[in-house]
């Protein structure tokens, strides 16, 4: 049992006495007010103490109950209130419920009734805490405000996605892949009027297409195969909300015709269902493919294209807007790193100029695992990959005479091993294969560091 806070308003002693033993011999922490002017006081006062049920006698003396009940409620929308009452009825029921009264006791009560309301209040109260904690860590994530950047070509970007938000505009987002454009998304959705609702998202890529109508619209139980329960959607979900959709251009001419009929009507129907259900949805959509190439090669449906290309964003890659490698490396650097840690000069004239063609998630994957080789200390061109540290991808010259495919991979091998100046961790990550079986072949081709 989660131990709550618990405020009684009742002016017979002997009750506040009862009340209060029974309450703190579960654990609750219990204050007591004689009257409803005490406690309106005590709630106005304390502002970050958050009680997590007030008991209130609706018959108070020198103020009437449902009047305290009226002002705890403008005080507190969101705290429960159980009114108590030596008798009872309907009108004043009817009343204290109007007024926002969680639950209604009549007097005397079974101290089992009142211990199980009020385990169920607490955790309410810490369930919506929760919930409340996790939406403020949510929009100070995807804060507009928090996002890392420098350059002017992606200012550019963000400055138009801000001003687009403030419409229910469908938004195409275009650019390579993993250069932030799920940021973008979130970015409008945070800054629009719907950022109190939920902000969802789907990879069209990652699914098959079954799944995906499954994912989008829901289904009805039996209606396919697995089908084991009804499950509500994506769209569904995202009611007064936003849907992201990521990689658009990967979705079926069937899924098109379905998704553009929930832009247009503003309604949709689950898999196996006969009834057409709506939704307010405002939608996000992001591709890295041109879908102007993909219409006119008929692989894409030009009335969608419209639909969704109200706004179209293009998010520059990496390599066009270097000004943000320091500020986005030294951003990683704090998410993976000791919090004390640094990025040598000569480490971070390296990461300027590679070319990075995985853009921003390339380039925290290259943090990440510096931080790990670097193992506390500064990082330094010796942390980061062959092809960062110098610029290029690892070069292999293949002799010009005739070699069995063993006696070319033992080459390859050895000359990745080289250049890696014998660095197993990057060699292996090279040649895209694991630490252990590097070590096997180095041992069945007999390369070592020796032979240098």
């Amino acid at each position: 049992m989660e131990q709550g806070r618990v405020y009684i308003c009742e002016d017979d002693a002997e009750a506040q006495r009862y009340l209060s033993a029974m309450l703190e011999a579960q654990g609750h922490l219990v204050d007591l007010f004689a009257n409803g002017t005490q406690l309106l006081r005590a709630l106005e006062e304390q502002r970050d103490e958050r009680p997590d049920l007030v008991i209130l006698d609706i018959k108070l003396p020198g103020s009437e109950g449902l009047e305290v009940l009226r002002r705890i409620k403008v005080l507190r929308p969101e705290l429960a209130v159980v009114v108590t009452n030596s008798f009872a009825t309907v009108r004043s029921a009817v009343e204290a419920m109007k007024l926002g009264a969680y639950d209604y006791l009549i007097k005397p009560f079974f101290p089992d009734d009142l211990l199980a309301l009020t385990e169920k209040v607490v955790e309410r109260s810490r369930l919506v805490q929760e919930n409340r904690s996790l939406k403020a860590e949510i929009r100070r994530r995807f804060d507009p405000d928090q996002v890392i950047f420098k350059s002017a070509g992606f200012r550019k970007v963000f400055e138009l996605a801000k001003k687009v938000a403030v419409s229910d505009a469908s938004v195409l987002i275009q650019g390579e892949s993993g250069t932030g454009k799920e940021l973008i998304a979130s970015t409008i959705h945070y800054s629009s009027r719907r950022r109190d609702q939920r902000f969802l998202t789907v990879n069209c890529a990652a699914l098959t297409d079954t799944l995906l109508e499954s994912q989008l619209f829901g289904h009805m139980k039996g209606s396919f195969t697995g089908a084991i329960a009804t499950q509500r959607g994506l769209v569904e979900e995202a009611h007064k909300g936003t849907l992201f959709l990521d990689e658009i251009g990967d979705i079926s001419a069937a899924l098109q015709a379905k998704l553009l009929r929930v832009l247009q009507e503003k309604e949709f129907m689950p898999v196996g269902a006969t009834k057409v259900r709506n939704a307010d949805v405002r939608f996000v959509a992001a591709t890295n493919k041109d879908l102007q190439v993909e219409v006119a090669k008929g692989t894409f449906r030009e009335d969608l294209f419209y639909r969704l290309n109200v706004v179209t964003l293009q998010v520059p890659p990496l390599r066009e807007r270097k000004d943000d490698v320091a500020p986005l490396a030294e951003f990683f650097l704090l998410k993976f790193g000791s919090g004390s840690q640094t990025i040598s000069s000569e480490a971070m004239a390296q990461l300027r100029a590679y070319d990075w063609p995985g853009n921003v998630r390339e380039l925290e994957n290259v943090i990440e695992m510096a931080v790990i080789l670097a193992d506390g200390a500064a990082l330094a061109p010796a942390h980061l990959p062959v092809k960062v540290a110098e610029g290029v991808t690892v070069d292999f010259v293949l002799p010009q005479e005739q070699m069995t495919m063993e006696e070319i991979e033992r080459l390859y091998i050895e000359q990745v091993f080289r250049q890696t100046r014998f660095h197993k961790v990057r060699t292996a990550e090279i040649l895209q294969i694991s630490r252990k079986t590097l070590d096997r072949k180095l041992a069945q081709f007999g390369i070592s560091r020796e032979e240098e």
